[in-house]
């Protein structure tokens, strides 16, 4: 291609760039979702247990989170086409090995592999897809780039179950192979050279202490559940980040030439928009990870009845996304994320209200609303955060943007699991002493109950009768659970609405 094809006039050459940036955005987030229904077969097949395969989604979200800060780094050192070419060739290999692995190790060793192409990837593309279009096509711009973000997500439950169920559990990381490839090839071909720094020197001690503060945090908020928040491990992995992150701040601000930028936190735009992303990631993460467990546990849907279930969610993202780019790009930016924000408390108020009797319709009018929500935010807060920001510091603020993204999702899922466990307890303890009381409630269901077994010939009626009774009281409390939990996500939701108000609508004037 010529010089002239590779600027953002061009509009072929920015569609290129678009499908080359979604190949690579798209396969990363479908491969943070689309392994967990396949989990229960893979354990079958390697005869291991939950403690040891919860690594092969663990592993390659630490990786991804650990390189995500380095995308600054190391765009200004091999540029932006070599940095997305050979991450999104790392990821594709090691997706390729992932679907020959022999045991739970290899495995293990391969996703991690993959989250070393995957951390570069989606901060990058972010860049690439943002500097291809004009300023005043950038809104539009982050909500195309957005729908490969988003939608991945949603289908990945849907399309690793039918994988699974039909073919096997391999093919969910053999479908990467040539979608990579096409990637691979239109980057080559299109992308433009871009421009690198000589003689930078690699900030050793800056990216060590950055890797064993995020590496400690994220697995202490992963693990925290399942070995007790008070244990010792895990107060030792929060000290260590904690003194970890104590140390990065301290090297990074008296480097001459950090490994990670901190004065892009300057701007107040992007630092207000961080804070958006950390919620939003919070509300993300955190609801992602409990409508498919409730609908799974309590009543009683499969992987893939789930999957499609947020399918028509996905549709709405996919729509609302370019709509709320444009938007973003012709008027007042916080206008569109209120909205988002708004969407998003209500989605989240309409879930707590969940219970036995509700039908796929409701579920789905909730659903649809939170794609709402979800698609209004995302464009026009990334641009937003760019704009605020000079050009040679945009790739350090799209990395630093999606681990914090990351972060926040890893906040949720631990806040809302540990909250999940506590209310249950709660809600248990209550239902059990109201079924104690020989109130109306409890002597209604108990009679009826108590008769209906006696005339099918049970002698041991009474047993049966509260055998019954408790599994309705551990049902009931736990969707009072979720419930509650849904809640507090949309509670947590809310606070959003005050550092989107602080949003600048003059994006250079705070540029760091």
């Amino acid at each position: 291609m010529t010089a002239l094809s590779q600027t953002p006039t061009n509009s072929v050459y920015r569609w290129l760039v678009t499908v080359a940036v979604m190949c690579g955005s798209f396969m990363v987030v479908l491969d943070t979702t689309v392994v967990n229904v396949a989990l229960p077969r893979i354990m079958a097949d390697f005869g291991v247990t939950v403690n040891k395969i919860q690594w092969v989604i663990t592993a390659y979200l630490l990786t991804m989170a650990i390189l995500m800060p380095s995308v600054g780094w190391l765009s200004h050192r091999i540029g932006n086409k070599l940095l997305f070419t050979s991450s999104l060739l790392i990821f594709t290999l090691a997706s390729a090995l992932c679907g020959t692995a022999w045991n739970e190790k290899a495995l293990v060793a391969f996703r991690i592999l993959q989250g070393i192409g995957a951390g570069a990837l989606m901060p990058i593309a972010m860049v690439i897809i943002y500097e291809a279009f004009p300023a005043e096509q950038r809104g539009m711009a982050m909500g195309i780039y957005g729908i490969g973000a988003t939608f991945g997500p949603a289908v990945g439950p849907t399309l690793g179950g039918y994988l699974t169920d039909r073919f096997s559990w391999h093919l969910i990381f053999f479908i990467n192979v040539p979608i990579g490839l096409i990637g691979i090839i239109l980057a080559t071909l299109v992308f433009p050279k871009g421009t690198t720094k000589k003689g930078m020197r690699f900030d050793f001690w800056g990216f060590l202490s950055m890797a064993v503060a995020l590496g400690c945090l994220l697995t202490g908020l992963s693990l925290g559940q399942q070995e007790g928040w008070t244990s010792r491990y895990i107060l030792s992995l929060f000290t260590v980040a904690l003194l970890a992150f104590a140390v990065f701040f301290r090297v990074e601000l008296r480097a001459s030439n950090p490994f990670i930028d901190l004065r892009v936190y300057k701007s107040l735009t992007y630092a207000m928009a961080t804070t958006v992303f950390v919620i939003q990631g919070i509300g993300l993460f955190g609801a992602t990870f409990l409508i498919p467990l409730f609908f799974e546990t309590i009543l009683d849907y499969s992987a893939l009845q789930t999957g499609f279930l947020l399918l028509p969610m996905a549709l709405v993202v996919s729509m609302v996304l370019p709509i709320a780019g444009r938007l973003a790009d012709r008027m007042d930016a916080r206008i569109p994320i209120s909205i988002g924000v708004v969407f998003s408390f209500l989605s989240l108020y309409w879930l707590s209200f969940l219970n036995l009797q509700t039908t796929t319709a409701e579920a789905i009018g909730m659903l649809i609303l939170r794609g709402f929500g979800l698609g209004f935010i995302f464009p026009p807060i990334m641009n937003l955060a760019l704009k605020s920001l000079p050009e040679d510091k945009t790739a350090t603020g799209s990395g630093l943007m999606n681990v914090s993204r990351q972060v926040g999702g890893a906040f949720g899922v631990a806040i809302l699991g540990a909250f999940l466990g506590h209310r249950d307890l709660y809600h248990q303890a209550i239902f059990t002493r109201t079924f104690h009381i020989p109130s109306l409630g409890a002597g209604s269901f108990l009679e009826p109950m108590h008769t209906w077994v006696t005339k099918q010939g049970g002698a041991d009626a009474l047993e049966k009768t509260l055998t019954a009774l408790q599994a309705l009281v551990n049902k009931k409390a736990m969707v009072a659970s979720f419930d509650d939990c849904f809640l507090l996500a949309a509670c947590i939701f809310a606070l959003a609405i005050v550092p989107t108000m602080l949003l600048r609508k003059q994006y250079n004037s705070d540029a760091a």
